[in-house]
């Protein structure tokens, strides 16, 4: 959910661990770091638990106390500063500095999420940052790791405003082209424009992918002069596109000037007339980043083993701004459009496996639970509930803390529980693999827990799996994912489903 998992999830402050790794032993700089570090875990301690609470407090309270922590970091420093090289103080400065003018710059969202209110500015804070922009023309600091998350941090909060422009309405990338429009305000110096600008274009493709991004990349060429850096995009640009050649892609469904796919992979002849059945991957990233590519290499494996598999691209916030109702809305489309034509594309319709990953997960249980939420194109003769339901550490309720940024802008805050998992079980729904962590930082285990008892008691077929330890990524971790598959694989071969390696 943006930033707010990191954090919540984020428990120790690391001031001077990277300076830390290379001191080697001066003994003036270990024992500064060692007094550092304790009162970072003391900072810790008593920031992130409390997190909901200390971001709504009003704006004056919230600096006063981020202030009050700086001044701790800073006073420590000067105890130590005749005793340290001047460079090394000034790169302690900087680095507190940064560190919490990055926790302000970040308030007015967070506060605006997790209080009612709506202020028209936040002038303390503006105050308190505006010295460190002269910071984002100097060429020196291109690769500074300090500067660099404030200025996303930064560009975040300014952009909020910015898509509020009619200009953005209709557009695939709306926050991409936000942040985009943003910097010749802020980046004059044109060395540093085209270095953040890289920047921006490379987390926007590694993170939602290369789609209607070309105008900005011809852009981004003409007028950067570091060859290396458009070197490395061209790069990026060249695999993506090559990983497309394999497959079918398809839309689906149209929004406006724009148009979703599916990613479509199958293995034989297509002569043969043989249906076969279908295994359709929806991508995790909190609803907010995230692009099909990431299941593409699962589905050539399903593919070679007989399947046909398929990767949905949806609405996410990260390119359209939109919240976790449009993609429930896409992920139901994505499955009726299938089975509308099933038969073209050789599926066995009776036979379709929807599986994914955290808010993947909740769009697997959403095209079987939320009938409120259809698409108006949508062909209502097709069923969007799939045959089967794979879910890797799943989001089930969308009415807690850690989802409250979805809640944020919405006059009615019970909207949510229309796509909440958790409220709105019912009997006859298919069988289902949940597999959660206990461990589980980013989804509270308990939830799973939950919606697992309320299927049990509606005498669903649910078969609920727990690794103890982890964390949310099991999926994605090399201790913890040859156990996931192996449930996975097990589960579709005791529902006479072809064989496969369980991913």
């Amino acid at each position: 959910m943006k930033n707010l998992v990191i954090a919540f999830t984020f428990i120790c402050i690391t001031f001077g661990l990277k300076a830390q790794e290379n001191l080697g032993p001066d003994s003036i700089r270990t024992n500064y770091l060692a007094a550092q570090k304790k009162i970072g875990k003391a900072f810790s301690d008593m920031f992130y638990p409390n997190f909901v609470k200390v971001h709504q407090l009003t704006e004056k309270d919230f600096t006063t106390k981020i202030d009050s922590a700086a001044n701790q970091f800073y006073t420590l420093l000067n105890t130590y500063k005749e005793k340290l090289p001047p460079a090394y103080v000034a790169a302690q400065q900087f680095e507190i500095k940064m560190y919490f003018d990055k926790i302000l710059i970040e308030f007015p969202d967070t506060h605006e999420t997790y209080s009612n209110e709506r202020p028209r500015s936040y002038p303390i804070i503006e105050n308190k940052i505006k010295g460190n922009q002269a910071l984002f023309n100097d060429p020196s600091l291109l690769e500074n790791s300090d500067l660099v998350p404030f200025i996303q941090a930064f560009l975040n909060y300014k952009i909020a405003k910015e898509m509020n422009k009619p200009v953005y309405r209709v557009l695939y990338n709306k926050r991409l082209y936000a942040q985009w429009h943003l910097m010749p305000k802020y980046f004059e110096n044109q060395q540093c424009r085209s270095f953040y600008r890289y920047r921006l274009l490379m987390d926007h493709i590694s993170h939602n992918g290369i789609k209607y991004t070309a105008k900005l990349f011809a852009s981004f060429k003409q007028e950067c002069r570091d060859t290396a850096l458009v070197a490395k995009l061209e790069r990026v640009y060249r695999d993506s596109e090559n990983d497309l050649k394999d497959h079918r892609v398809v839309e689906y469904k149209k929004i406006g000037n724009y148009g979703l796919d599916l990613h479509i992979f199958e293995k034989g002849s297509a002569a043969k007339k043989d249906k076969k059945p279908l295994i359709v991957f929806f991508h995790g990233g909190s609803w907010s980043e995230g692009q099909a590519s990431w299941h593409f290499q699962a589905c050539r494996k399903y593919a070679e083993k007989g399947w046909i598999a398929c990767s949905v691209e949806y609405r996410i916030y990260g390119s359209q701004g939109t919240l976790p109702f449009a993609a429930v809305m896409d992920a139901r489309s994505a499955i009726r459009w299938l089975r509308q034509h099933g038969n073209e594309l050789r599926i066995d319709t009776g036979r379709i496996v929807a599986t994914g990953n955290s808010a993947g997960g909740h769009l697997v249980l959403a095209t079987a639970l939320a009938d409120g939420w259809n698409e108006k194109t949508d062909n209502l003769k097709f069923s969007p509930v799939p045959n089967v339901l794979l879910v890797n550490s799943g989001v089930y309720d969308l009415t807690d803390q850690k989802t409250a940024w979805i809640r944020k802008s919405l006059r009615n805050k019970d909207l949510v529980k229309g796509i909440s998992p958790n409220n709105l079980i019912r009997k006859h729904l298919p069988p289902t693999l949940l597999i959660h962590s206990a461990a589980d930082r980013n989804v509270p285990y308990a939830s799973a827990q939950k919606f697992a008892s309320l299927m049990q008691a509606a005498g669903n077929p649910i078969e609920f799996k727990t690794i103890q330890e982890g964390s949310h990524f099991i999926f994605d971790h090399p201790s913890f994912t040859p156990t996931v598959f192996a449930w996975r694989k097990e589960f579709l071969k005791r529902l006479g489903y072809p064989d496969s390696d369980g991913e």
